[in-house]
């Protein structure tokens, strides 16, 4: 028993840290947008770092769920990496979204 209870520690904290990493995802893509909205430069600047702190924790966590695929709990470790990239994507397509309008003269 012990020993199952040590194997699935360290997976669940891999699991804990994906979305941890998603939800920090979800809050830079939202302090984008409103920083956008309210068309403030410092929020958007302040909110573009947070935006590029998201991406590394994603790629980090994408990183060790990667690295324990052949784990007996594939099945749910193939769902965290799917949400993981999900916040990737969308993380690059606000990312995209973020560069200032040049001005038309």
């Amino acid at each position: 028993m012990t020993n199952v209870n040590q194997h699935q520690m360290p997976l669940q904290h891999i699991i804990d840290d994906a979305e941890k990493a998603i939800q920090i995802a979800e809050d830079a893509e939202m302090a984008v947008r409103h920083a956008q909205l309210e068309s403030n430069p410092e929020k958007l600047a302040s909110s573009i770092q947070k935006l590029e702190t998201a991406q590394r924790a994603v790629q980090q966590a994408q990183s060790e769920l990667n690295s324990h695929l052949n784990d007996s709990n594939r099945q749910e470790l193939l769902q965290v990496q799917e949400q993981l990239t999900q916040a990737s994507q969308s993380i690059d397509v606000v990312s995209g979204n973020t560069h200032q309008p040049k001005q038309v003269r």
